[in-house]
């Protein structure tokens, strides 16, 4: 009996449904409140504190199949792994915060985000320090403003109470959270003008399901019922107001970035009319005074049960029984945040619900019952590669959590590699890619038949100086990038950040003779960064065949590489690396990091083309316009475009910019097409 309690008992505690909190396996690992669900479907892996989802169980294929129901369907994830801090405390001090903690900051449309109707997206980083490494990506929201009186002034709405949440991915929460903590405790004691601010972690009180494709928002508009208030006068036409204002809330064309609150029926409940409910307590953003958990499902099951009896007019014996086991806390109504975030593609919404962590299980079935597809991390990083946004942490190496992540994946590695027989192993790659290696292809020339060799003994005295990996600098802004490039008068460089006109075409521009400065000197550029490296994301599609998968390099072409892929030769064969120095083109120092080892063998020189940066993620099976996301040197692009364009005329012109890309593993380089993502929106923030 003692044997079998016990083996339940785990059971039993994955079932309770707890007003918040996370339940937890032996060794902490936090569980999400689908963690049952999704365990008897999924591969379940331990990351960032948590058993997620990695994908479906198999060989981790089914990318084709996950693609058209994004374009035909609905697929949700509960991505409640994600937390909020709060920030409670006057307007101007919790300001005054912000601008210290992210950048860039304030963002364009401030009103429209001070009022709540809309969030903010922005780079959260240390205070302090002028080149503070970033922590994460994050999005925020103001709690909306009451209606003025007439009697209240600027002033008083100023300095009343406000509160603020920031939503930040778990693998950057703790440390989010410190520096958002210490900069409230160092505001009060530097500045006696402003007021403190409480900085609160709302860790384990809400849940978070992204909703997305094409039919997602008629699938909200299925599920989600809303309510009248008690307070209310006209039940009916309230009502009706309330389900109006959802329904344009989800409607296709909705301004993107907005945020809408609703108070919803349970949606596991057969019939949703004459609900009301009391408003003073079912505000999300009161969630410390408690919200009300959901209705069992054993009572919900009941109540099924029987109105289907009723339905054959058949008696039920423990109808009376339904109401006395209904719990004294439960409620049929939720309260929830509806948010529109960026459309994935022309005709694939996304959607987030922000709703109490015990309310998340009461949504998840239900929305699983009426045709939408579960994924998890896998499949959600081959929506994001496919809607060309990067996914954090994977694609933020300026970031710690991409550093743990890595670290972890190159463990995971090294101990599968080590279970296979010497016959079938395969030479390592590295993990993470050695982002300082861009800094060899400074003295390159790629225009030239010949490049300036690079001196590979570490004790001559002209080798590349190691960079450090906190100098790993990524413009996710057109105002970072610009700095950047004022700090080395990089003004007249051939990258267009300041495309922001909507009367002017960029493909006007680059026909302009006076866009491309001739008497440019590209090298007295490179002379000014022996220290710090600036990454921009690009976006690469395969010129005329190939597929660039993850960790991949990107190399700098020369102009015979070009004309070689542009004619159709059938001597592109000679662009590749000796099968020899596959194996040793990067090599692992005894510190456990990655460098690049610079050719000496006279084939392998030839062959040898410098690198400009690296894959972040590959080309996902399946899709229609495959297409590659990647980080590469500023400068180096701009210097590669510069040449290109001086040697053709005006209208062989691309907006993308030549390069060669070649899989760790391959010895052939094929050539692709690179476009800058800040050339074509100002800022870079959005992520999955």
């Amino acid at each position: 009996m003692e044997v079998n309690s016990l083996k339940a008992m785990p059971y039993r505690q994955l079932n309770k449904n707890l007003e918040s909190g996370f339940c937890v396996s032996g060794d902490g690992t936090k569980r999400l409140r689908t963690h049952v669900w999704h365990a008897k479907r999924f591969t379940m892996i331990k990351r960032w504190g948590f058993h997620l989802p990695l994908g479906l169980h198999g060989r981790g294929k089914g990318s084709r199949a996950l693609l058209k129901w994004l374009e035909n369907g609905t697929i949700i994830h509960d991505a409640s792994y994600y937390s909020a801090v709060q920030l409670q405390g006057s307007q101007d001090s919790i300001l005054s915060i912000l601008s210290r903690v992210m950048s860039p900051f304030p963002s364009t449309d401030t009103e429209d985000v001070l009022s709540g109707g809309v969030y903010a997206s922005s780079m959260l980083h240390h205070a302090g320090a002028i080149d503070s490494r970033t922590i994460a990506p994050v999005i925020y929201m103001w709690r909306p403003i009451q209606q003025p009186t007439d009697a209240e002034t600027e002033c008083d709405r100023t300095n009343e109470l406000r509160r603020l949440w920031i939503w930040i991915h778990a693998a950057a929460l703790t440390e989010g959270y410190n520096a958002l903590k210490s900069a409230c405790e160092s505001q009060g004691k530097v500045n006696e003008d402003f007021a403190s601010v409480r900085c609160i972690s709302l860790e384990g009180q809400f849940g978070t399901l992204e909703v997305m494709g094409s039919k997602a928002s008629q699938l909200l508009q299925k599920i989600l019922h809303p309510v009248s208030s008690m307070s209310e006068n006209m039940s009916e036409k309230s009502s009706c107001l309330r389900k109006c204002s959802l329904m344009g809330a989800v409607e296709e064309h909705a301004p993107c970035s907005g945020i809408s609150s609703f108070t919803v029926h349970d949606p596991r409940a057969l019939t949703n009319e004459n609900t009301e409910f009391d408003s003073s307590y079912t505000d999300l953003w009161d969630a410390e005074k408690g919200l009300c958990c959901p209705v069992e499902e054993s009572v919900v099951c009941m109540e099924k049960h029987h109105q289907r009896l009723l339905s054959f007019c058949l008696p039920d014996k423990n109808s009376a029984d339904i109401d006395a086991s209904t719990g004294i806390h439960s409620s049929r109504v939720c309260p929830i945040i509806l948010i529109r975030r960026n459309k994935l593609m022309d005709s694939v919404t996304r959607w987030t619900i922000i709703l109490p962590l015990s309310w998340v299980k009461a949504f998840w079935v239900p929305l699983v019952s009426i045709g939408a597809r579960a994924i998890g991390l896998r499949e959600r990083s081959w929506v994001a590669c496919e809607a060309r946004i990067p996914n954090f942490p994977s694609e933020f190496p300026e970031c710690d959590s991409y550093t743990s992540l890595t670290e972890a994946e190159a463990a995971t590695m090294d101990k599968e590699a080590a279970l296979r027989p010497a016959s079938v192993k395969t030479f390592n790659v590295p993990v993470p890619p050695p982002w300082n290696c861009v800094r060899f292809a400074f003295k390159m020339n790629p225009a030239k038949s010949k490049t300036i060799q690079t001196c590979s003994n570490e004790s001559d005295a002209v080798a590349e100086p190691a960079l450090p990996d906190d100098h790993i600098v990524v413009a996710r802004s057109s105002r970072t990038l610009s700095g950047f490039l004022n700090t080395i008068n990089g003004d007249r460089l051939p990258l267009f950040l300041h495309f922001c006109d909507k009367n002017t075409c960029l493909s006007k521009i680059i026909k302009d003779e006076k866009v491309l400065d001739h008497d440019l000197n590209m090298d007295s550029f490179l002379g000014n960064r022996c220290r710090k490296v600036c990454f921009v994301r690009v976006t690469l599609r395969a010129f005329n065949e190939g597929a660039i998968e993850d960790g991949a390099v990107v190399c700098a072409p020369r102009l015979a590489d070009i004309k070689l892929w542009i004619s159709g030769s059938n001597n592109k064969g000679e662009l590749q690396v000796p099968p020899s120095s596959v194996a040793t083109y990067f090599a692992k120092q005894d510190s456990g990091k990655w460098e690049f080892r610079v050719p000496e063998d006279p084939a392998a020189v030839e062959s040898n083309r410098w690198p400009i940066g690296f894959i972040t993620s590959g080309f996902v099976q399946g899709s229609k316009k495959p297409s590659a996301g990647g980080l590469c040197d500023a400068v180096l692009l701009a210097r590669l475009r510069h040449e290109q364009w001086s040697s053709v005329s005006l209208k062989r012109r691309k907006k993308e910019i030549y390069v060669l890309t070649r899989n760790l593993r391959s010895t052939a380089y094929r050539l692709a097409l690179a476009t800058i993502v800040l050339e074509h929106q100002q800022e870079d923030f959005d992520y999955v």
